[in-house]
């Protein structure tokens, strides 16, 4: 078992409070981290949920990027937030 380390949630938090969907921020990382538990290094991770968007059901994907660690031995992954997109 890991620990993740998710470089950029307040952005990620930004991006859906943009969109007025803050309040999926929690479901779209823990998908994020089940999948980042059984994906490699230097992956993409793409995650989809609905979500409420301008009074509309929309299919929503945010991307993840697993980082390689230089350092093998530590129990972490680094995952940073790459971006998101909707579809309505």
């Amino acid at each position: 078992m890991f620990y993740i380390n998710l470089l950029n949630k307040t952005r990620l938090e930004s991006d859906l409070e943009s969109l007025g969907c803050l309040d999926i921020a929690e479901e779209l990382i823990e998908k994020m981290m089940e999948n980042v538990f059984y994906s490699d290094v230097a992956q993409r991770v793409i995650v989809q949920t609905l979500a409420v968007i301008d009074k509309v059901n929309a299919r929503l994907q945010a991307t993840f990027n697993i980082l390689e660690d230089v350092d093998d031995e530590r129990d972490e992954r680094i995952v940073e937030f790459k971006g998101m997109s909707y579809y309505m």
